[in-house]
């Protein structure tokens, strides 16, 4: 969503649009108010939809699906490594002991990217002993759920850092749009509104009125338009 100082902004150019379309004899003739009052209906076409759809931050429930995504990956893992052990063990094979010498906690621990490579190494190691862990019960069955579950994270592994790249990118634009906003009515309109303090003080004043933000408590720091216009 917006954040409430953007909001702010937001209700405050629709006030200037709204004095404007009450009086459009007042400027009449004067071409360029009447662009700028073009303009700035099309900007509020395009930042209103905003206030419902915005900046959403990732939901708790996608957060608790990646977590159990691991905690499962985890389990399968560490069950099939277990059993990849007790086999190495028997067959005196200190090479594929150390392949397999991982737990629960030693995997849940890993790094996103650590974790799907050695839940991989894991996987590999047993589909190559394959008939003989059948003894240890490392059942096709198993050796399925682990690819599930290593497919089912690897997937998933990249949700976080993309879902904060998305985030910034949005946060960025709808800056970016709120700047253009700014820009319209600073650079443009107090300055085209100059003339009317004195050729008609009450649409000039009404304006003015309008462009004054006023910021409604829980605010958050964003950029916007600024709060209160000088006459120049």
């Amino acid at each position: 969503m917006l954040t409430t100082k953007q909001d702010n902004r937001l209700t405050a150019a629709e006030n200037v649009a709204a004095a404007l379309a009450l009086d459009p004899t007042a400027y009449a003739q004067d071409k360029a108010l009447g662009q700028i009052r073009q303009e700035l209906d099309a900007r509020l076409d395009e930042l209103r939809p905003l206030r419902q759809q915005g900046v959403r931050a990732a939901s708790p429930g996608a957060t608790k699906t990646k977590g159990q995504r691991r905690e499962l990956l985890c389990t399968a893992a560490a069950e099939v490594a277990g059993d990849l052990y007790s086999y190495a063990t028997d067959k005196q094979d200190r090479s594929l002991q150390t392949s397999a010498d991982y737990n629960y906690s030693s995997l849940f621990k890993l790094r996103p990217t650590a974790l799907t490579d050695l839940a991989q190494h894991i996987l590999d190691a047993a589909e190559t002993h394959q008939a003989a862990l059948l003894d240890y019960g490392v059942t096709p069955k198993r050796l399925q759920e682990l690819r599930d579950a290593l497919a089912s994270f690897t997937g998933t592994k990249n949700d976080p850092r993309q879902q904060i790249t998305e985030g910034k990118a949005a946060r960025i634009a709808i800056r970016e749009q709120f700047n253009q906003l700014a820009t319209l009515l600073q650079d443009r309109l107090d300055r085209s509104l100059r003339k009317y303090a004195r050729a008609s003080p009450d649409f000039y004043q009404k304006v003015l009125a309008a462009r004054i933000v006023v910021d409604r408590p829980g605010g958050h720091k964003g950029s916007g338009i600024s709060e209160t216009p000088k006459p120049q």
